[in-house]
């Protein structure tokens, strides 16, 4: 029985991607004048034009409900499953799906912290994905998920820190800092939490900035083979010149580009962008 991977809207595998390797996805919410959107339903276009003014727009995490019908149609022929939410840090998905999995019993399910966000938490299922399609079992699937950890690594380019700063997950003193003297920040997950590791002025700065991290990757991990995935909000010719770079420095095995989803572009900014990359051991 094939072991079927499940994650979130958050992740940009939504759309062609996802589908073209089996990853089921479930849709975080879009909160907007009152109303509540699966993420999956909005029109991008529309959600960035919100964005534009500045209109105020919440998320919200699947519901019980959601993950329910999502476990049950995944497993209805006696496929285990795995699900991968966004990092136990940043959202409840994690609890709340194992709290979910004890009432159904008689699914085989487990619940794999990402421990990352965007193209982060989209490299963990891709990654299961692979796993699934070469057939292992779900054991040997969360095994190797465990084993991949280490040499997984996303490196965020943030237009702006509104976002977070309005959540509570920084300053707001930084949020102007960086507004003021147009800084980008980057940031990473460490142990499931979303870091600050520098700031640059320009996106050839931080381009220059995640080679260093791959290469740091690379020699750890102790790897050759890399696979890449890059997403953006609005400046798609700027991520080619991105997946040039990588691909002139580290002729990645594969290497993948996604918009980003409407809720991840409203942390990341209309021209924020992210690489998260794969080094195989």
């Amino acid at each position: 029985m094939p072991v079927q991977v499940i994650t979130e809207s958050n992740t940009g595998l939504g759309g062609g991607l996802g589908q073209r390797l089996g990853i089921r996805v479930l849709s975080h919410y879009v909160n907007y004048h009152g109303r509540s959107y699966p993420e999956l339903s909005v029109d991008r276009k529309e959600f960035l034009s919100w964005l534009e003014k500045g209109e105020e727009i919440t998320s919200a995490h699947p519901t019980v409900q959601d993950l329910v019908t999502a476990f049950t149609h995944a497993g209805e022929n006696g496929d285990p499953i795995v699900y991968i939410p966004i990092s136990s840090h940043a959202s409840k998905s994690y609890d709340l799906a194992l709290s979910v999995r004890e009432r159904l019993p008689h699914l085989q399910i487990e619940v794999f912290d990402s421990k990352r966000a965007l193209g982060g938490q989209a490299m963990v299922a891709l990654e299961a994905a692979r796993l699934a399609q070469e057939g292992y079992e779900l054991e040997k699937v969360i095994s190797g998920l465990k084993k991949a950890d280490a040499c997984i690594d996303e490196i965020m380019v943030f237009d702006t820190l509104r976002q977070l700063a309005h959540e509570g997950r920084v300053d707001s003193a930084e949020t102007t800092f960086s507004s003021l003297i147009k800084v980008k920040p980057l940031i990473a997950h460490r142990e499931g939490v979303a870091t600050p590791i520098g700031k640059v002025r320009t996106n050839q700065q931080a381009l220059d900035r995640i080679v260093t991290e791959i290469k740091q990757t690379l020699a750890k991990c102790e790897g050759t083979d890399l696979r890449v995935l890059v997403e953006y909000g609005t400046d798609e010719g700027w991520v080619e010149q991105v997946i040039g770079r990588l691909d002139y420095e580290f002729s990645p095995q594969e290497t993948w580009k996604v918009p980003a989803s409407p809720l991840s572009v409203m942390h990341i900014g209309l021209h924020g962008w992210s690489v998260a990359w794969k080094v195989e051991r």
